[in-house]
Order: C-alpha cells, then structure tokens, then sequence
C-alpha cells in the first residue's frame, strides 16, 4: 500500500489545521483505538474544530495507524472508526466538521514517507485541498525551518513526531498533553501573534 489512506474532501483557500486523531481529538489507547465502541473524544474537541472553522480554518486530521500493515485490522475498519469519530465531534458541535482525514497505515520499517515525522500526509493534505501539486522532497533536518505554505498552517499534536511532521512543512506547532487535546491550545492557534511551541528537530 503506498501513500496514506484518503477519507474526505474539501477546499482550502485559507489555513489549514492538520490535527493528530488520538491524544488530540480523542483519547488514545495502549493497544490502538481498535473499533469504534474503543473511539470517545475529549470533551471540547467538537467545539474547538467549530472555532477553527469560524475562523476560516479546513480542517485535515493526519494519523499514524500502523495496525493496517500489521494486520490486525483493515481500511473498512479503519472508516467504521472515523465514522464514530465524525459522529461524535458533531453531537458536541453541528459545526465540528472534518474535512479530510489522512492515515499512513505503514510500519517504521516499511520506510514511507508518510508516517510522521515525514511530513507527506501534510503535503497530500495540502495538494489535494489547495489543488497543489507540491512534490515529495528530501528534508534537510539540520537547516533552518522550511517556509510554511500559509503563515497560519498549524499542527497539532502530542507526540514529537507530530511536531516534526509540521516542522517539516514550516507549520506553527503546537504541542498538548494526550488527556486535554486540542481545547489545551486552541486559543493559542487562534491568536495570529502566536508562532507556536518551538521545535528542533535535532534534539529528538
């Protein structure tokens, strides 16, 4: 399987949030979000994806989800739980609506460039949002932060490896604790004046 999985569509002609699913949206777990009886979002995602909207943000939720290339469960499973996902961000919020959601399902070994830090699911978030075709390059982790796409792109995530990924691509990062989630930051994202959390990649 090459690239990452594609659920959604959508048009972005201002920012873009690109937001990890779990510790982020909802809580994760040890063993995987495995079904959709397993998916419970942190309380105030729904309304804090509802702000970003307001705000003229699209919103492209970017995963790792190894389980795929692993076998313990498939892309029809994979949609079941974003389904719930979807389903329960919109019974917080009407307006917490995900435009696109991307999954690498590969392995580190399967060496993709896709599963964060590599920065590809942002690039195909932003080539099939913006109608872009911005090509799949080499990062230079050493030297200084790529120029963003839009000054107020952002990531966000709670991992180091969501932070690479948006450094990578010159997003603002913003990084929470796997228990609060997007509503930890999302006045920050929301404050143009904020260049969010600083990262070096070379320290991870």
């Amino acid at each position: 399987m090459k690239g990452p999985v594609v659920d959604g569509e959508g048009w972005a002609d201002g920012p873009i949030a690109f937001l990890d699913r779990d510790g982020v949206l909802n809580y994760g777990r040890a063993g995987y979000v495995n079904n959709p009886n397993q998916m419970s979002i942190i309380p105030g995602s729904g309304h804090a994806i509802s702000r970003l909207r307001e705000s003229g943000y699209t919103i492209c939720v970017v995963t790792n989800q190894s389980p795929i290339m692993r076998g313990l469960w498939d892309v029809e499973q994979l949609q079941l739980i974003h389904n719930e996902l979807r389903n329960q961000l919109l019974q917080e919020n009407p307006q917490a609506i995900i435009d696109m959601i991307l999954t690498c399902p590969h392995r580190n070994r399967d060496r993709c460039n896709c599963r964060k830090p590599w920065p590809g699911m942002l690039r195909t978030g932003h080539n099939l949002l913006r109608n872009q075709r911005v090509l799949h390059t080499n990062i230079d982790w050493a030297g200084p932060k790529p120029e963003s796409w839009n000054p107020l792109d952002a990531m966000v995530g709670d991992r180091k490896s969501d932070m690479g990924a948006g450094w990578a691509v010159g997003a603002r990062t913003f990084e929470v604790s796997s228990q609060n989630g997007l509503p930890q930051v999302i006045e920050r994202v929301l404050d143009k004046s904020d260049s969010g959390d600083e990262y070096d990649p070379m320290r991870w």
